[in-house]
């Protein structure tokens, strides 16, 4: 009987235990779990996964995944691109004892390279497979891992980070191609796995198929960052300057101008604000014209592309601009780091960021309204405090660990039992 999993996922141990599973699934779908069924919960996984964008929190979220599987015992490979790779990435991957990798040609954008790039993958799966999950992540990892599983057995996994048909700015008929291309590739894929509710709904409403649907939320690992002595010490920053933090490719998606024009407003209620940005990208010197033109350069630190955890101590508040985004992991480090957060509406900060508590949710794209919450918490000291605390203990619920455990527990469904398409 074919099993339809649940709105959500359900761990690794409640797939052991008959009484644990009867509470997640529909009891029509309910069966015996065979001994085969328990071999499939136990043994050793081969997973290879795929990643275009391989920098920012998208490369980060693989190689978080990968290192937890690894630990959980299991064999992963991972393919990734030369052409949007960070040193953060390749460092690290570096250092994990992956059994394989492979390094592709690949661009964000459809490409006629993209078909050389399939091949190279079933040709590495043909010699290091059968894999039993191929996972990719974001757009184009996604096409290239659904691609790569076809006829191979693997059960094709795919991860949004940032479901592309969401991003304002895309032209219409490159959302219709997207949206076409999505619909297609849902009819092979056993899972996809959107990052925050946001995500989900929109690929539920596109019709991407609610039984493959679920949510699984990027989780942080509080560790690394330094003290707030050394991170205002790191960011030039003396005295009790309020100081508000930004981390983040500098690029459309960001709206950074907002960002910049709001902390313009915020100086007339509080002029001795500082605005720190860590980043660069291909709208550094136009945010740098701005700054001149608004005569505050004088006022933001920019820091460029450096680590974020020897800074984000040293933030009174972390401010996110974005028009698009997955489950930010800037976001989760910020919290963690016991920092408010102003957000937009469309940052995906859903689950994240809760007006009043932890911080501030304004309208996408209203520079008044971001530099309001902005003066507010940056005037209203007690209000600033309260919301770091709660910043803090909320990132407690979304850890490295628990994120691993629901995608592996996601695998095991996906493994144990045939997928009813919906």
């Amino acid at each position: 009987m074919a099993l339809i999993l649940p709105k959500g996922v359900i761990s690794d141990r409640a797939l052991t235990e008959n009484k644990s599973v009867k509470h997640h699934l529909a009891p029509s779908s309910l069966s015996a779990v065979t001994s085969a069924d328990q071999a499939l919960v136990t043994r050793q996984l081969k997973v290879l996964m795929i990643v275009e964008c391989a920098g920012g929190g998208t490369g980060r979220h693989v190689l978080d995944l990968a290192q937890g599987l690894i630990q959980h015992g299991h064999e992963v490979h991972i393919a990734y691109s030369n052409n949007r790779v960070d040193q953060y990435f390749l460092d690290r991957l570096a250092g994990l004892p992956v059994a394989g990798t492979i390094v592709l040609a690949m661009n964000a954008a459809p490409h006629p390279r993209d078909i050389k790039a399939i091949a190279l993958l079933r040709r590495y799966g043909r010699k290091h497979g059968p894999f039993d999950i191929i996972h990719g992540h974001s757009s184009k990892g996604g096409a290239m891992a659904r691609l790569a599983a076809l006829g191979t057995g693997a059960r094709a996994f795919y991860t949004l980070h940032g479901l592309i048909m969401m991003d304002p700015d895309l032209p219409r008929w490159k959302w219709l191609m997207y949206l076409g291309i999505e619909l297609g590739l849902a009819q092979c894929t056993s899972r996809i796995i959107a990052v925050s509710p946001e995500e989900k709904r929109a690929a539920a409403s596109l019709g991407l198929g609610d039984k493959r649907l679920i949510m699984i939320p990027n989780g942080v690992d509080p560790t690394g960052l330094v003290s707030r002595q050394q991170a205002r010490r790191n960011l030039g920053v003396l005295g009790d300057e309020p100081v508000i933090g930004f981390v983040g490719r500098l690029v459309e998606q960001k709206a950074p101008h907002v960002l910049i024009q709001a902390f313009a407003q915020v100086l007339d209620a509080a002029p001795q604000t500082r605005l720190a940005i860590v980043g660069n990208g291909p709208l550094s010197e136009p945010m740098q014209n701005l700054a001149n033109t608004l005569r505050v350069n004088n006022r933001i630190i920019w820091l460029g592309q450096r680590d974020a955890r020897q800074f984000f101590a040293g933030f009174d508040i972390f401010a996110l601009s974005s028009r698009k985004e997955g489950l930010p992991y800037v976001v989760l480090e910020a919290m963690a780091a016991g920092l408010p957060v102003v957000a937009t509406q469309s940052s995906g900060v859903e689950i994240l960021v809760e007006s009043g508590v932890n911080g501030e949710v304004v309208q996408t794209d209203h520079v008044e309204n971001f530099a309001q919450a902005l003066s507010g918490l940056i005037t209203n000291c007690r209000y600033r405090q309260t919301a770091a605390d709660a910043a803090r203990q909320r990132s407690q619920r979304f850890t490295i660990t628990g994120m691993v455990q629901q995608t592996l527990a996601a695998y095991r469904v996906a493994l144990g039992h045939n997928l009813k398409q919906g």
